[in-house]
């Protein structure tokens, strides 16, 4: 039987967006960065990306995810800071196999890094996550 594997990116985009959007927190959430990407930003960004991982087993694979979160600028760095914590609390949340339409069978906590600074040209503060699941394909 073929399994498909899952698209832990896309679950976990449109989770956090839903998040945040409960909690108040004024944020874009995509899968791509933006070719535009100019600042100022008119509002902080959390970039989610698939970071790959193997097969584990029969219907189960590793999957890394990484998050860029960009905000506020180099030298006020409190915006990107607090919504990078706050990303890292959703991402390495033990919960998320309870989730609805969640393919995350269990998160990985030694998978789980940051937030670190990260290089940026322009003048905004980005900072770098990764989050590690065992995810369920799908047949």
């Amino acid at each position: 039987m073929r399994v498909t594997p899952p698209d832990v990116v896309l679950f976990l985009t449109g989770y956090v967006r839903e998040l945040a959007a409960a909690e108040g927190i004024d944020v874009k959430v995509t899968n791509k960065e933006p070719a535009d990407l100019a600042i100022p930003l008119p509002t902080p960004l959390i970039v989610l990306r698939d970071d790959g991982g193997s097969r584990m087993d029969w219907t189960t694979f590793d999957r890394s995810v990484g998050a860029s979160v960009l905000a506020g600028s180099k030298r006020y760095d409190k915006p990107a800071v607090e919504l990078a914590r706050w990303l890292a609390g959703v991402l390495f949340d033990d919960a998320l196999p309870l989730i609805e339409g969640s393919p995350i069978a269990s998160v990985v906590f030694d998978g789980c890094n940051g937030p670190t600074d990260a290089a940026e040209v322009l003048d905004v503060t980005r900072l770098y996550l990764t989050a590690q699941y065992v995810a369920i394909g799908s047949w």
